[in-house]
């Protein structure tokens, strides 16, 4: 099934009722060849090992040192050509520790809520985002250009931090959800907008449902991804603008809702005040619009398939020992769009049966670049599951075992790259 859209005319049916929002009813036959059809392969589900799309898995040890100590929020981690890097701290594709960008503080050049929230590199030079833009040479060291988000009227306090934040081309992006993707020049001026979703207005302090597990950004090869799920669309990414390339049908009743998303504030606090008044939280209408639905958080495209990673949306699902439900957060899961032949499926369960490094599943929890799959361990993890081997009378895999001896057992964690076979 070929990938291309072939005229300008199925260029501008796809760009426009895409932005209005899609279903399989609206789908027009000489569209076929650029939709994925998430509905059925949410239904077929299969059993399928590592081995079926992996041919070998290597590791990175995060060097461990004063200034790179991480934790373990693992949904910050982003990946480029030279540099895996999470928030400021950025490390080389061998492990070795390479920067700390950015300072808190009041100066100029400084960010007054202590951290950068997100960063990238370009040109020889670093980018972050805070409550300000601030350039950085190689060095680290602030090169004079910032621009104050606070001070700027298309900004408010409720957009900077729900956004997402990424390089393509010469200029960069920034992503205020759900409503607007504004380009911006290395200089910080802004240069265009589009809005990605019609919505008539948004509440004040504006909150997502999402969490911050969601990347709308994702990279193939030169192309820069930008899902919306609010309208089924991926997009490539220009310097400007967006490319609609794939039309994703994912229908009613499994989907969540996009009134959810858009009035989140108001179902939620209609839920709160059912739960003062001593009435139970089952009751709520975001209850009865959320359960059993299911959301794409993060869609990679790759050489021969895309990958999407998903989840059931749990309304107030337990967290720590706050529980208001008795409901766990669900596991997220993996459906899988193939190029070759269009066809969809679901992969049962929490993700690939491990049938390489013999554990118990693989999940791509920190995404998928550069045709890997990857995913993290921490040291006292990977002990712990060799504990737990050794205990059952199981074998361990060499490669674990070796990788097990080269830390110490509070170091930092460990990236696990699953190499796609070449077609």
């Amino acid at each position: 099934m070929k990938a291309k859209i072939k005229n300008l005319c199925v260029f501008s049916i796809i760009f426009f009722a895409g932005c209005a929002g899609r279903t399989s009813s609206t789908i027009k036959s000489d569209e076929i060849n650029n939709i994925i059809d998430l509905t059925s392969g949410f239904k077929n589900i299969q059993t399928i090992r590592l081995s079926e799309f992996v041919d070998s898995v290597t590791f990175i040890p995060l060097e461990t040192t004063r200034e790179s100590l991480l934790s373990d929020n693992i949904e910050s981690y982003q990946f480029s050509s030279r540099y895996i890097f999470r928030y400021d701290q950025y490390f080389d594709w061998n492990g070795k520790y390479c920067i700390t960008i950015g300072k808190g503080g009041n100066g100029p050049f400084e960010e007054p809520e202590g951290r950068v929230y997100s960063s990238f590199f370009s040109d020889n030079h670093f980018y972050s985002k805070g409550t300000k833009f601030i350039e950085y040479d190689i060095t680290g060291k602030p090169t004079g250009k910032v621009r104050n988000l606070y001070t700027h009227r298309e900004f408010n306090a409720g957009d900077i931090q729900g956004v997402e934040f990424f390089n393509v081309g010469e200029n960069f992006a920034l992503y205020d959800f759900p409503i607007t993707l504004r380009f911006f020049n290395k200089n910080f001026e802004t240069v265009s907008s589009r809005v990605v979703t019609k919505v008539d207005s948004l509440p004040s302090g504006y909150l997502s449902p999402l969490g911050g597990f969601n990347k709308f950004a994702t990279y193939y090869k030169d192309h820069v991804l930008f899902y919306n799920f609010l309208n089924d669309t991926v997009f490539y990414v220009t310097d400007t603008g967006l490319y609609p390339h794939w039309i994703v049908s994912f229908d009613d009743p499994s989907r969540l809702p996009t009134q959810v998303i858009l009035q989140y504030n108001r179902l939620r606090n209609e839920a709160m005040a059912l739960v003062r008044s001593g009435s139970s939280v089952e009751n709520s209408e975001i209850v009865r619009l959320t359960d059993n639905k299911h959301i794409v958080r993060a869609a990679y495209e790759t050489e021969s398939y895309l990958f999407f990673l998903m989840t059931e949306f749990v309304f107030w699902a337990d967290r720590g020992n706050v529980s208001v439900r008795n409901k766990k957060p669900a596991d997220p899961y993996i459906i899988y769009y193939e190029k070759n032949n269009g066809k969809t499926t679901r992969v049962k369960g929490k993700g690939f049966v491990d049938d390489l490094l013999g554990m118990d599943f693989f999940y791509p929890q920190l995404g998928i670049f550069d045709e890997k799959l990857i995913s993290i361990i921490w040291p006292f993890e990977l002990l712990d599951f060799i504990g737990e081997c050794r205990d059952k009378g199981r074998e361990v895999n060499p490669q674990l075992l070796a990788l097990s001896k080269q830390g110490k057992e509070e170091d930092n964690p460990i990236i696990i790259l699953a190499h796609l076979k070449k077609k």
